[in-house]
């Protein structure tokens, strides 16, 4: 299920472009029918000989999702619909599978949308109940899901992200950091956020703990990503502390571009009130950029004590943590080197087979030796 697949470059997008070919190279014995919305998108895989790509333009989410999908799984005789977003259809003869990219719609429901709490609270327990498996991309989502769905934890698989080690390097080349600088307008020394700028992100604590060490640092607070609706309220602070020429927006940065944007920056600042797992996390860690994080859902599982981890709730704790990782060069090589050393132990090849697991305990022929709790196993 590929509606989601011109969205915004963000983790979803980031995740399903970087699993797909090697599901298609690894899996081989399987053979892929790729669901689009658009036509447009037709050919996006044409050299791959086990995919075959169709689309379907009915408008809307809830009929692309719960008619369009169940058509052509009848139409093309499937045996398993998965789809690397959260949903899934409820009529349909093949099995379902599907990602839950997060859970925080259960843990701060108070950052969304009147509408999409209610959309969240009545569906997304029933996707968990109806599916046959699903992927959760950290043990701290998983935990989240059962506790507020009351699914049965045996049919949930934690399985963590990945990043591409051949893009996500420390970038050392002069002129490659020159052009980057240049082409964003990156100050010469500054503290990198990136992501969607909504309140779930917190920004505005990260803008307050700014403000508190400002006269402490050179550094300009760079904030690259885009802007949603709960945007304005979080920005009302840069101007409530007078921020506007230490802080700046780039706007989104290109993929190819982020190593050198990870390695110019002296600090990767990203204080989130939830994170489901944090693809950014692993990439600032891969560039040799220290990280400052919250100390809350699953941060502390990716960084494995390789970053600094505070309180998401306590700007002054922010504050602190960011002012000793800038001023405490010791302590940044120490973070930087062993960053580096743990992005080592997330890959997109690891991620796609133990996906690849899941499919097959899924299968028609599945034996009880592939069985789902089979499959759990190949997890650990």
């Amino acid at each position: 299920m590929l509606r989601h697949y011109e969205q915004q470059e963000g983790g979803v997008k980031v995740y399903t472009k970087r699993l797909l070919p090697l599901l298609f190279s690894y899996g081989t014995q399987h053979h892929y029918v790729l669901i689009y919305q658009n036509s447009k998108l037709l050919g996006t895989y044409a050299n791959y000989p086990n995919v075959e790509e169709v689309a379907v333009g009915i408008p809307g989410t809830v009929p692309w999702d719960q008619i369009a999908v169940p058509w052509i799984a009848r139409k093309k005789r499937l045996d398993l619909i998965f789809n690397p977003k959260f949903t899934v259809p409820f009529f349909t003869r093949a099995k379902t599978m599907f990602v839950l990219h997060g859970s925080e719609w259960f843990v701060i429901p108070e950052h969304f949308l009147r509408h999409d709490r209610w959309y969240f609270n009545a569906f997304v327990p029933l996707y968990c109940r109806h599916a046959d498996a699903f992927i959760a991309v950290s043990h701290a989502v998983k935990a989240d899901v059962v506790e507020h769905t009351g699914v049965d934890p045996r049919k949930v698989f934690p399985i963590h992200n990945g990043f591409d080690p051949g893009l996500f390097q420390p970038v050392r080349d002069p002129e490659r950091l020159r052009a980057v600088r240049e082409k964003y307008k990156l100050p010469e020394r500054f503290i990198l956020w990136c992501g969607q700028i909504e309140s779930r992100k917190n920004v505005a604590r990260l803008l307050r703990a700014f403000a508190q060490i400002k006269d402490a640092v050179p550094h300009t607070l760079v904030l690259a990503g885009e802007q949603r609706w709960s945007t304005q309220a979080e920005l009302q602070v840069m101007q409530e502390l007078n921020l506007g020429d230490r802080v700046y927006f780039p706007g989104w940065i290109d993929h190819g571009d982020l190593p050198a944007v990870y390695s110019l920056a002296a600090l990767f600042a990203f204080p989130s009130l939830y994170e489901g797992f944090g693809i950014p996390l692993i990439e600032a860690m891969a560039c040799g950029c220290p990280i400052v994080t919250a100390n809350t859902c699953a941060p502390p599982e990716v960084l494995d004590g390789s970053g600094c981890l505070v309180d998401p709730l306590k700007v002054e704790e922010i504050a602190a943590g960011m002012k000793k990782v800038l001023l405490d060069p010791e302590l940044r090589a120490g973070m930087i080197e062993r960053g580096i050393e743990r992005a080592k132990a997330f890959g997109w090849e690891q991620c796609a087979r133990q996906v690849l697991a899941v499919f097959d305990a899924l299968a028609p022929s599945a034996t009880p030796a592939t069985s789902l709790a089979t499959a759990e196993r190949s997890q650990r």
